[in-house]
């Protein structure tokens, strides 16, 4: 998990095979000053449940960096844990595809896409 990732609270559950689940128990931090989960919150456990996906096929001694990401918000979250479900949809030499599903209570809260490019590690 990333720094950031930690900070937020972030989960990583199962992940394997260009499929990751991640969740996330919300706290008073997560929420914006309507009281609701703050849309960055979401953004950011699709992008990290997304790059764990990516991580789990992507070839071996290369990086990846998120290139896009686009979110439709569907419903605000009436729960106290979320979980962002990811699966790469295209992996091809340079690029891979995302498709990452956000739920609360079994209900959907958003969907999501994300592009990553696959870079060279630093040397």
């Amino acid at each position: 998990m990333s720094p950031y990732g930690d900070f937020l609270g972030i989960q990583i559950g199962e992940y394997g095979e260009g499929l990751a689940r991640c969740s996330l128990r919300l706290q008073p931090h997560h929420m914006n000053a309507g009281g609701r989960v703050h849309g960055g919150v979401l953004s950011s456990l699709a992008d990290t449940a997304a790059g764990v996906a990516v991580r789990s096929v992507r070839p071996d001694g290369k990086l990846s960096a998120t290139t896009d990401l686009s979110i439709a918000f569907i419903r605000p979250p009436l729960g106290e844990c979320l979980i962002a479900s990811a699966e790469v949809i295209h992996a091809g030499r340079k690029l891979f595809r995302t498709e990452i599903a956000i739920h609360c209570e079994d209900k959907l809260i958003a969907k999501t896409t994300a592009t990553f490019m696959i870079v060279d590690a630093p040397k």
